[in-house]
């Protein structure tokens, strides 16, 4: 998760305009800013990708808590 405190870098990437375009639309309608959305978007991927790597490795018996 993000603090304030926390050093922050810029990301440009191409999207799809469709893509790009039901972003704001949905950010507009929740009242989130984009920066936000993608920020908690890729924070939840990652989250998820850890979990899925832990639970691979812990049923493989590799995996040992820290």
């Amino acid at each position: 998760m993000t603090t304030a405190h926390e050093a922050w870098t810029q990301l440009a990437t191409r999207i799809p305009k469709e893509l790009h375009r039901r972003l704001k639309t949905y950010c507009v309608t929740h009242d989130i800013a984009v920066m936000h959305f993608v920020v908690e978007a890729i924070e939840e991927k990652l989250v998820h990708w850890q979990y899925r790597t832990v639970t691979i490795e812990s049923a493989r018996g590799r995996w040992t808590p820290r």
